[in-house]
């Protein structure tokens, strides 16, 4: 709806496919690209597919991650596979994307990053210790390679949302804690995905030109 044209990376690909249908029926371009986003070489192959597809790459809204319906977890109960399962898809895969769109950033002087992070990244949630802490990682990763890319003309920024009414979220926590949490946030509800657009179209756009190293909250009011 913005103009842009859009290259759409994950595992899943009929999610892809609907996706950029729904892009094209509104009169967008988007390319299909299944990535796992855990897997260098397999970011590498997309940034070259979009480069060949659009000559260069302006704005990377980093969206994967998440930790599917068993993200509320007792510290106790975390296992060595959970953990790292949880920094490879929250973490890992955020410095990865972020390294390899950026090579082509910095070489066209010039570009948007943007990482989702979440609220749990700096508000402590005992039964989110394994995400919380990825998200945090993804948070001080932001700012380092703000600094790192600044020269560049490169801008690398965050958003963190709180509660968020997506399918998996709704499945994972079950009506009683979602109307829990969402009676504890000021402005009385939990957010819906489009309520993250306006962060994301300020950050990718020339209005935040001069803003880098940032984490937004888009939560609903500190709690």
């Amino acid at each position: 709806e913005a103009g842009a044209s859009v290259v759409l990376a994950a595992r899943t690909v009929s999610e892809l496919e609907a996706n950029a249908q729904e892009i094209t029926a509104k009169g967008g371009k988007a390319l299909v690209a299944p990535t796992d986003v855990t897997d260098g070489a397999q970011l590498s192959e997309m940034v070259q597919k979009t480069v060949k597809e659009f000559d260069r790459i302006d704005v990377l809204l980093n969206v994967a991650g998440g930790a599917g319906d068993r993200q509320l977890r007792p510290p106790l109960e975390i296992s060595e596979d959970f953990w790292d399962e949880l920094q490879d898809r929250n973490l890992k895969s955020v410095f990865l994307c972020n390294q390899a769109v950026a090579r082509v950033m910095v070489e066209q002087r010039s570009g948007s990053i943007i990482n989702i992070s979440s609220m749990s990244g700096t508000k402590p949630v005992a039964y989110e210790a394994a995400a919380g802490a990825a998200k945090a990682g993804v948070n001080q990763l932001t700012r380092a390679l703000a600094i790192a890319w600044a020269p560049y003309n490169v801008r690398v920024n965050a958003i963190a949302p709180g509660l968020t009414l997506t399918a998996r979220a709704t499945r994972g926590l079950g009506p009683e804690l979602v109307e829990k949490y969402s009676k504890d946030i000021p402005l009385g509800r939990a957010a819906q995905p489009e309520d993250h657009l306006g962060p994301a179209m300020f950050l990718a756009s020339d209005a935040s030109a001069f803003i880098t190293g940032i984490i937004i909250p888009s939560d609903g009011g500190p709690q």
